[in-house]
């Protein structure tokens, strides 16, 4: 099974990745484990992958990128790929790899537009955790011990580039509903009941006892 989680920053989605994966007994795939992976396997520099994985380009990057694809045009150049293909196309290939083996949870990366289909064989929830801008700020600068405006900050830019990553890569709209099977707002509900929930849904779904 493939619980995808998409989430906006500070909403909780590394906590319920983490309770997903106890209560499934799956494996985690979060932004370490990419980076771990992509880094031994496909030999890409660790401190790109931090300045890359779930970033859109900028526009002089997008321009760059656009050049490019286009001499797929010219004879002999059908091959071209831009490493941002590549690595997404490596990290899907790490995710339906894992799936196969056992049950894991993804934290990001697109969401289940990553995947671009539902595999036939292999149960896919996807699930949406957001919540008020206000809210995610404060959450986010107690966790971190950071100053609220640099909070505030932080999640403007992150939302900001998850909507266009999302949309860039996968021409889907990161709050499009009908990309999700589950949608929590952590705010309104509380992030303790929106695991609670999600766990009894995912293992329902997994045939897996519900832990207590």
């Amino acid at each position: 099974m493939i619980v995808s989680i998409s989430r906006e920053l500070g909403a909780g989605g590394g906590t319920l990745g983490d309770a997903l994966a106890k209560a499934l007994d799956a494996r985690l795939l979060d932004e370490r484990f990419f980076i771990d992976r992509l880094t031994d396997e496909y030999r890409f520099p660790s401190d790109y992958l931090e300045r890359t994985l779930e970033k859109p380009p900028g526009f002089g990057e997008s321009l760059i990128a656009t050049l490019a694809r286009a001499t797929a045009m010219v004879p002999g150049a059908g091959m071209l790929r831009m490493p941002d293909e590549q690595i997404i196309d490596a990290v899907r290939a790490m995710v339906l790899e894992a799936a196969q083996k056992q049950h894991v949870v993804v934290i990001g990366h697109g969401g289940v537009s990553l995947l671009g289909w539902r595999p036939t064989d292999i149960p896919v929830l996807s699930i949406l955790l957001q919540a008020g801008r206000e809210w995610r700020i404060d959450q986010l600068a107690r966790r971190y011990g950071i100053d609220p405006a640099e909070a505030r900050q932080r999640v403007k830019r992150t939302d900001e580039a998850r909507v266009r990553y999302q949309q860039h890569y996968f021409n889907a709209h990161m709050y499009d509903c009908t990309l999700y099977d589950l949608v929590f707002n952590t705010e309104v509900i509380g992030l303790d009941t929106t695991v609670a929930l999600a766990c009894k849904a995912v293992c329902a779904l997994a045939g897996a006892a519900t832990p207590a």
